[in-house]
C-alpha cells in the first residue's frame, strides 16, 4: 500500500507540474515546489515575470488554484509566486529561451553558443546544454555544449545540478533542447579548505629543527 501511495503521489506531482508549466510557459516558468502543510498543499512558482502568473486582479491564480483542487484532487491548495533572481542561471528558462530562438529560425550553434557564453557572463560554475532532433538534415542527432564541469552521478549530481527540458516545434520535427546547471552555492565533496594559520594550544613550533613539539617536551 506504501509503494502504491508513494507511486501515485509522484505521478500526481509530474501531472501538477506539467499543467502548470504549460500554463504558465509565457511567463518565463522556472520551476515550482509543492509541499503538504497542515493547512493544505502549498505550491511555490518561480517565474521570470509574476504578473503574468497572477493575472488581473488575481484571476489567473484563482482559476488555476480551482482547477488543482478539482481536476487533481489537491487538498486546498495555495499558490505563491516568487520572481527568479538571475533567469541566465535557470536551467528551466534557458532551455525554454533556446527552444524559442530555434522557433525563430536561429541556427543550432549560434542558440548554443549565444545561450552559453551569457550563462558564462553570469560567473557559472559549470553547464551542459543538448540539443537533440532533425538540427542538420533527415537524421536526428545530439549537440552539446559544455563549459565548466557538470556531476552525472551520486549525491552531487542529485543535489547539485539543476535540469531544464523544453520543445521546439519545427517543419523538420520536434526538437529537444536539455539544460543542466552546477548550482553556484553548492558545496562539492572534494572541495577543502585547509587552515594552516590554527595551532592547537598544547604545540609549540621549534624554530632550529622545524618540528612540532608539545609542552611536556616529546616531539610529535
Amino acid at each position: 500500500m506504501k509503494e502504491k501511495k508513494f507511486v501515485s503521489d509522484n505521478i500526481k506531482k509530474l501531472l501538477v507540474t506539467e499543467y502548470l508549466r504549460t500554463e504558465n510557459d509565457n511567463a518565463g516558468f522556472g520551476g515550482m515546489e509543492m509541499k503538504r502543510t497542515p493547512f493544505g498543499t502549498n505550491i511555490t512558482l518561480y517565474v521570470n515575470r509574476p504578473g503574468l502568473v497572477i493575472g488581473r486582479h488575481g484571476s489567473k491564480i484563482k482559476e488555476m488554484t480551482s482547477t488543482l483542487e478539482t481536476k487533481y484532487g489537491l487538498e486546498a491548495p495555495q499558490i505563491e509566486v516568487k520572481e527568479v533572481d538571475n533567469p541566465d542561471l535557470n536551467p528551466q528558462i534557458v532551455s525554454k529561451k533556446i527552444a524559442l530562438f530555434l522557433e525563430k529560425g536561429w541556427n543550432y550553434r549560434k542558440a548554443g553558443t549565444t545561450t552559453l557564453r551569457r550563462i558564462m557572463d553570469q560567473h557559472a560554475r559549470g553547464v551542459l546544454i543538448r540539443i537533440s532532433g532533425k538540427i542538420s538534415g533527415e537524421r536526428a542527432r545530439t549537440q552539446k555544449f559544455m563549459y565548466g564541469e557538470i556531476k552525472y552521478s551520486g549525491e552531487p549530481a542529485r543535489s547539485g545540478v539543476a535540469g531544464g527540458y523544453s520543445v521546439a516545434t519545427l517543419k523538420t520535427g520536434v526538437i529537444g533542447v536539455y539544460v543542466r546547471l552546477l548550482k553556484t552555492n553548492y558545496r562539492l565533496p572534494d572541495e577543502i579548505d585547509i587552515n594552516n594559520n590554527v595551532i592547537p594550544d598544547n604545540v609549540r613550533i621549534d624554530n632550529n629543527s622545524n618540528n612540532e613539539v608539545e609542552d611536556n617536551g616529546t616531539k610529535n
